[in-house]
């Protein structure tokens, strides 16, 4: 049958006489019912999301729930800030406010302390500065990925902060907040060790922070250190009669059968050669270390370049007598003297010492001052009154 152009307009005609099709109808009443589902639907997802955004916050540290209070925690963003004075004692740390120290209350300052060690935080700053307790080395810094803040008369800081802070892990997830303390997660790996052949984890508190960062200080049968990941693979060889972690510089410092010291990165590969008496990082951002060699310290930079010879009796200064000294037999009045550089006097200056005598250096290594002050420190004035009650202090040191 052949179709022409007659019989198309003839069909089209009469498809517009028939009567309208009842089916059609249903169809948009069916389609208008699936529309109001989904929407329905749509509405009760975001609803249960909503509801479980404003469910209290699972929380559990070293594997145990615990209650905090509703301002322990503030996300925002999938980023977590932790009420540092209310969660550091979780993990045995005291906190306080004010600095480290300094016997004032000051609700910009921030600081907790254990027996190990003490972290200090700043509000409006990324900086933490660490410290072991009574030390006589430099006081460490490290930086946050965003600011601590004061919301509501509380310090938080980002996680990341907490965790260098309290020496710990947290992971956020599924509204749980999950903390592991250091001596959780040292007991935690050594149960498992001895499964990979080894016959002990390292205690020393640098040593236990390399967990962290996924690294495991290990001693095989024949009494030698050496360093594997948290999968057991081996980064270091246990062929070394000592090695120790620095979270500050994330490198290890090793010690060979002959005592010589070297610095091998995270990785394991080398940084500075095994070879020097004593080794010692003295400034991360210049990257210098100090070396001794015959008895003699000097000063070489990352790439083991001499920047200054090794035919000193000393480097840096003894900061002991000026950490934590009254300045006067008054308590009510007195304040602490804190001398903090130890190597490096105001990012610019090594003091050297020869004989007795000191002198100074800048950290290219040009000589500033020949070998000629009997000391190097600092002093404090206190002016009294006719009764011996102090009326002004003074201090002055090289900071």
């Amino acid at each position: 049958m052949k179709i022409n152009a007659e019989s198309l307009m003839e069909d089209r005609k009469l498809k517009t006489k028939k009567p309208k099709d009842k089916n059609g109808n249903l169809k948009i009443v069916l389609i208008a019912i699936a529309i109001t589902i989904i929407l329905i639907a749509i509405i009760m997802v975001f609803l249960i999301k909503v509801r479980k955004i404003n469910e209290p916050l699972k929380v559990f540290i070293n594997g145990k729930k615990i209650n905090v209070s509703t301002s322990a925690f503030i996300i925002d963003d999938g980023k977590v800030y932790v009420n540092i004075k209310e969660l550091a004692p979780k993990l045995g740390y005291e906190a306080h406010s004010g600095e480290y120290k300094i016997e004032a209350e000051d609700t910009s300052k921030v600081f907790v302390e254990n027996k190990e060690e003490t972290a200090s935080m700043y509000v409006n700053s990324k900086i933490i500065n660490k410290i072991e307790p009574n030390s006589n080395e430099d006081y460490k810094n490290y930086e946050m990925s965003d600011i601590a803040r004061n919301i509501n008369g509380n310090i938080y800081i980002i996680s990341d902060g907490f965790e260098i802070a309290c020496n710990s892990k947290l992971k956020y997830g599924d509204n749980t907040v999950e903390i592991q303390g250091l001596d959780f997660l040292y007991e935690s790996y050594k149960k498992g060790i001895q499964e990979v052949g080894y016959t002990e984890l390292s205690d020393s508190l640098e040593n236990r922070k390399a967990i962290r960062y996924n690294r495991l200080v290990v001693k095989n049968t024949d009494e030698r250190y050496g360093v594997i990941d948290l999968s057991g693979n081996e980064i270091i060889g246990t062929r070394y009669s000592d090695i120790q972690f620095d979270e500050y510089t994330q490198q290890f410092t090793i010690t060979n059968q002959s005592g010589q010291m070297g610095i091998d990165y995270i990785d394991g590969t080398t940084k500075i050669s095994v070879k020097y008496e004593e080794i010692k990082n003295i400034s991360k951002d210049n990257e210098l270390y100090l070396v001794q060699t015959k008895g003699k310290y000097g000063i070489i930079n990352g790439d083991e370049l001499i920047v200054i010879h090794m035919e000193y009796d000393s480097i840096g200064v003894d900061i002991s007598p000026y950490i934590n000294k009254s300045t006067s037999e008054n308590e009510e009045k007195s304040k602490n003297i804190e001398v903090e550089k130890k190597y490096i006097f105001f990012n610019k200056l090594i003091p050297v010492e020869q004989n007795g005598k000191y002198g100074f250096f800048d950290i290219k290594g040009n000589k500033v001052t020949d070998l000629k002050y009997i000391g190097i420190g600092c002093y404090n004035k206190v002016t009294t009154d006719s009764r011996g009650r102090i009326i002004e202090e003074r201090q002055k040191n090289y900071q």
